[in-house]
């Protein structure tokens, strides 16, 4: 059945009335919004590769990266092409982005509002990505009603998309689950195979619950050449406020030179760019402070402070973009580059099982293969299960 005929229980409020901010400071107004009118607002733009019955489960990111990287011979600490080019991976996350707040970026006005003007920025890193290879509709959650549902939430998406499958397989289901080591992230698997691998955040929930046993491999095991970091960490003497269990657990993903800017997400972009320089070669970053803004105010384009932060992120992706690319000119190298947000949001909350939790977007350099889309998605499951 296609998406837009379908209406779920429970998981419908068309009715509901969303309270909104159209610019900070503004009195709200009442927007009613139902799930399957934000799936219709979006399929009517042309820059999605795929129609929203073909969206992308978010865990295929996990399979297109060992696509690249499987091709290669690894070996030495490198990963060399079929045509002798050292490949490497760059992984950015956009957390709380919502489909509607990247689609702005590329129509140039606000979908809800034309009074309220653009949104379309020269220095793009979500549209200069997408022109090389192209930005689709995603999901997360899971398949709704099924054993596979998880929440819409930071942990059990992030971990999908390292790990290549829902969280019913890899143990995280909300933010408060551990991941188990059957299945491994493919910044751990790589690492394993020899490659100069690096993850950060600056959510130490992630790293000192949900990652903790990848965290306490890593450090055990000091031939691996895996980084994981809390980039706003710092080095203590004793324990305090924090969920690791030791204070080895503690520092070891803290960063030996804190940027000055850590706590945002300028201080994650000097942290990947300086990675890059260090040589390594699978790179994955989560900027932090969309999510943030969704919370403080709302996750909305209609909101000014969101829309912000996913203007300020999304520049912060096009300089990396533009070291990729000197990169691979200056040594001999071919990234696969991986734009991606991990939910949606709808008021100042996510978690949920709406469409504008569940819908998410994945920009990328190389095309996807088109067997990672869905088939006769919904919005809340596919139609084999």
């Amino acid at each position: 059945m296609h998406w837009k005929t379908v209406l779920k229980a429970g998981a419908v409020f068309s009715a509901a009335a969303l309270a909104v901010t159209a610019l900070a400071g503004c009195k709200k107004e009442e927007v009613p919004v139902s799930d399957a009118a934000y799936l219709q607002t979006l399929e009517q733009s042309d820059i999605w590769v795929n129609s929203a019955s073909a969206s992308v489960p978010e865990y295929q990111i996990y399979h297109h990266v060992h696509a690249f990287l499987d091709e290669c011979a690894i070996a030495d600490g490198s990963a060399v092409s079929p045509e002798g080019k050292t490949r490497k991976v760059l992984f950015l996350g956009f957390d709380g982005m919502r489909a509607d707040a990247a689609l702005q970026l590329f129509e140039g006005t606000n979908v809800f509002d034309q009074s309220l003007g653009g949104g379309r920025q020269a220095a793009s890193g979500i549209r200069t990505l997408a022109a090389q290879g192209g930005i689709y509709l995603a999901y997360c959650g899971g398949e709704a009603g099924t054993n596979t549902e998880q929440t819409t939430s930071t942990s059990a998406s992030w971990t999908s998309q390292f790990t290549g499958v829902w969280g019913a397989s890899h143990g995280i289901k909300t933010n408060d689950d551990v991941k188990n080591l059957q299945y491994k992230t493919f910044i751990l698997e790589y690492a394993e195979q020899g490659l100069h691998t690096a993850l950060a955040f600056d959510w130490d929930q992630y790293l000192d619950v949900n990652l903790k046993e990848e965290v306490k491999l890593a450090l055990s095991n000091p031939q691996l050449s895996v980084k994981f970091c809390d980039i706003d960490r710092e080095k203590k003497d004793k324990l305090k406020k924090t969920e690791a269990e030791t204070l080895e657990l503690y520092n070891f993903v803290a960063p030996g030179n804190p940027s000055p800017d850590a706590p945002f997400d300028s201080g994650m972009r000097d942290w990947v760019l300086a990675r890059m320089a260090a040589g390594d070669d699978v790179v994955c970053g989560i900027f932090h402070n969309i999510d943030t803004a969704g919370h403080n105010y709302e996750f909305s384009p209609r909101n000014a402070q969101y829309k912000n932060a996913v203007y300020t992120c999304d520049s912060y992706a096009y300089e990396i973009l533009q070291v990729v690319t000197a990169r691979e000119t200056l040594y001999n190298e071919e990234w696969l580059v991986v734009f991606a947000n991990d939910h949606g949001g709808i008021g100042q909350g996510h978690g949920g099982q709406t469409l504008e939790e569940r819908t998410t977007w994945i920009a990328t350099n190389r095309l996807l293969d088109e067997t990672y889309y869905a088939e006769g998605y919904d919005g809340f499951t596919t139609q084999e299960r």
